[in-house]
């Protein structure tokens, strides 16, 4: 594998390279990211993974220090799984001056995670289009669990004229059905087993809405039992699958979306699920 740390270095190295899969991460590898890699391999000829912890996509100083790092062993994980670059650049190196976007996201970034994180979308945005000018990828791989991050990047593929082709991979869960997260590592034992509950509760909810056909005592349910079990709710939302937006009484492919702080770990997951129609 070759480990690449500065944009320079990119241009010779992509030389004679064809068919190009890019996964975008912040490191702390898990199998969630391994998933996207497992992927990508059916796809293209040769895999790119980069690893940057992006500081203009946080809210708070502290979340950005706490952020786990492993990049020792994510190195050993990509050897073993014949990855053949590992992009990890510094933070002087990409925004070697104040960055800024000239890309206007659309109004989805500002809600549900967009409307208590200032700011962390556009950061995201930001990056991704620097590692697409660099890399011009033909395939890029997200896992769902960043189910707004992954419509605002196809919505940004889209309005850019961008010609690579978008891969969502279904979230990889631990045996207690929590999504695999970076962030999982900074939570105690005990706090693990409170933490499936985010999903369970999502799941309890879409089961209330079929019952009752009425999207705001589904959302209503979920808030308070999280709340009960000891969660700092930041959101539960059901939107359409295919744009985020709002649901009308003839949509019936469903995503229910929630985002909550436990032990002060912020936490999200999603569901995706169809209704009769008749919500």
């Amino acid at each position: 594998m070759i480990i690449l740390n500065n944009q320079s270095d990119v241009k010779s190295n992509l030389v004679n390279k064809k068919n190009l899969a890019l996964i975008p991460t912040m490191g702390n590898l898990h199998a969630g990211h391994i998933s996207l890699i497992e992927k990508a391999k059916n796809y293209a000829g040769t895999i790119i993974v980069s690893i940057f912890v992006n500081p203009i996509q946080f809210n708070s100083q502290n979340d950005l220090k706490n952020y786990p790092r492993t990049l020792t062993k994510d190195i050993e994980i990509l050897n073993k799984l014949g990855v053949d670059i590992l992009f990890n650049p510094s933070e002087k190196d990409i925004y070697p001056s104040k960055p800024k976007l000239s890309y206007t996201l659309p109004p989805l970034a500002k809600q549900l995670c967009g409307a208590s994180r200032p700011g962390h979308f556009e950061g995201v945005i930001m990056i991704i289009d620097k590692l697409f000018g660099l890399f011009k990828p033909d395939h890029v791989f997200f896992g769902k669990k960043d189910y707004q991050q992954l419509i605002l990047i196809k919505q940004f593929i889209s309005d850019k004229n961008y010609q690579i082709c978008f891969h969502s991979v279904e979230t990889v869960r631990e045996q207690n059905s929590l999504a695999l997260s970076s962030r999982n590592s900074l939570l105690k034992s005990k706090a693990k087993v409170i933490a499936s509950t985010l999903f369970e509760t999502l799941k309890d909810a879409i089961v209330e809405l079929k019952k009752f056909h009425d999207i705001n005592l589904a959302e209503l349910f979920a808030v308070k039992k999280l709340t009960s079990l000891g969660w700092a709710v930041d959101y539960v939302e059901i939107r359409r699958q295919a744009d985020l937006l709002k649901p009308s009484t003839s949509d019936e492919n469903l995503v229910i979306l929630g985002a909550a702080n436990y032990e002060n770990v912020r936490l999200i997951d999603n569901i995706e699920f169809c209704t009769d129609g008749t919500i």
